[in-house]
């Protein structure tokens, strides 16, 4: 049984960039580790939910007390997002336990040097294990190419055998583009799709009452019903630097 590793910026990124490629290694009998590695207290959907500016999902403005629910700060935002996750995640299949919620980095602060530190930390723990995360290209939210840059500096220094890149489905033009061809490969859910996208959908369920917020739909509305559609994984192969 192989071990893989997957390195996720924040609450969302597992569903919709890394669904399907995780629901077939869980269909091949893998062991997936997810390890969620900021807080993802950056997003401006606070703004949205405590009526700041319009809701991207209802379309207008919010007002806190009419839907009831007190409004949000970022410590509420991030155990909310961490909810969504937690509930994305354990509908693509993942056991409880294989999900880690480090989060030690801050939500659009992180530097490839921590990245680096993180990964060689759970290589240590599951040795041989296979490193799955963002690719560096295509001028992707710093938080996933610093991730993908790290994981590139290991392989190259043979401390890491087995690496994928995984493309954003919204960053593929932009990838192939600053690759120079780079072969991308996809890989659609083999079995399971609906736990694909159970887990997409996680992140449009709003119940105020139970504290859900559809916190990633209002983020990235139009990606993840595109998923949902069509669930899709894109990565690429280490690359010598260009």
């Amino acid at each position: 049984m192989a071990v893989n590793l997957f390195f996720i910026p924040h609450q969302d990124d597992e569903a919709l960039t890394f669904g399907a490629a995780i629901r077939n290694h869980l269909n091949a009998g893998d062991e997936c580790q997810i390890i969620l590695y900021t807080d993802g207290s950056s997003s401006n959907v606070v703004r949205q939910l405590n009526g700041e500016i319009k809701s991207s999902m209802h379309r207008k403005m919010l007002d806190p007390k009419t839907e009831g629910y007190t409004p949000l700060d970022r410590t509420d935002l991030v155990r909310c997002r961490n909810d969504e996750f937690l509930r994305s995640c354990l509908s693509l299949g993942l056991a409880r336990e294989h999900i880690h919620m480090v989060q030690r980095l801050q939500d659009g602060t992180t530097t490839v040097e921590a990245c680096e530190e993180l990964i060689g930390e759970f290589s240590d723990r599951y040795p041989g294990a296979r490193v799955k995360t963002f690719t560096d290209l295509g001028g992707n939210h710093r938080d996933h190419a610093n991730m993908g840059a790290a994981a590139l500096r290991l392989y190259r220094r043979e401390k890491i055998a087995d690496l994928r890149l995984y493309v954003e489905p919204y960053n593929l033009r932009q990838a192939k583009k600053a690759g120079r061809g780079i072969k991308i490969f996809k890989e659609q859910p083999e079995t399971h799709r609906e736990s694909v996208v159970a887990s997409l959908n996680e992140y449009k369920k709003w119940n105020p009452s139970l504290e859900q917020f559809a916190i990633g739909y209002h983020s990235v509305r139009k990606e993840i019903d595109a998923a949902i559609a069509k669930p899709i994984s894109y990565y690429h192969k280490p690359y010598d630097s260009f």
